[in-house]
């Protein structure tokens, strides 16, 4: 089963740098240079904060992360890292624990025909913790029915629930001690 799901992440990785290079290759052969390199700074950025999102040390987390977009058809996930080499592993399984279980809130409650961008900023909240957070830009009445479903997920001593209503939607996060 392993071997399975390590083969079907490769593939769609694969898919998407292929696709990816060929917007590049297509720029080029059009003779667009200018959007040529744009494509190839937007690649190099997106690979450079699967980087950082690789130094962390959280290895489900990062997997669960990588097939979100797979995962979850009418979600687009986006990701920015604001740290670097710090040793989540400890926390990996409750990461993906508690996001697995808010997403599969959202999926009962957001409008399946709706494409909603997702963002998970990952940063620093002090010296000893980390802060996760995932914003989805929803309708006021989805971020109030996902308030009060979040209200009732199980809680996790080693991590502290935080959940907003924001100008656009719904934050959800998770702050954990390293």
């Amino acid at each position: 089963m392993m071997g399975e799901r390590v083969v079907q992440i490769l593939q769609h990785y694969r898919h998407d740098l292929m696709n990816h290079l060929q917007i590049v290759q297509g720029y080029v052969g059009m003779r667009n240079i200018e959007k040529a390199e744009k494509k190839l700074g937007e690649i190099v950025d997106y690979y450079n904060e699967e980087r950082k999102l690789m130094s962390l040390n959280m290895p489900e987390f990062m997997i669960w992360i990588i097939q979100f977009n797979v995962r979850y058809e009418n979600l687009r996930l986006t990701y920015k890292v604001h740290s670097e080499y710090k040793n989540l592993h400890v926390s990996d399984s409750i990461l993906v624990k508690q996001f697995q279980d808010f997403m599969e809130r959202c999926v009962d409650i957001l409008n399946p025909e709706e494409l909603y961008e997702v963002t998970l900023v990952i940063e620093e909240s002090s010296d000893t913790s980390m802060k996760i957070m995932l914003s989805i830009p929803c309708e006021t009445d989805e971020a109030e029915q996902l308030m009060e479903s979040i209200k009732k997920m199980q809680r996790d001593g080693a991590a502290e629930i935080v959940i907003a209503k924001t100008m656009v939607g719904l934050c959800f996060g998770l702050i954990i001690s390293q």
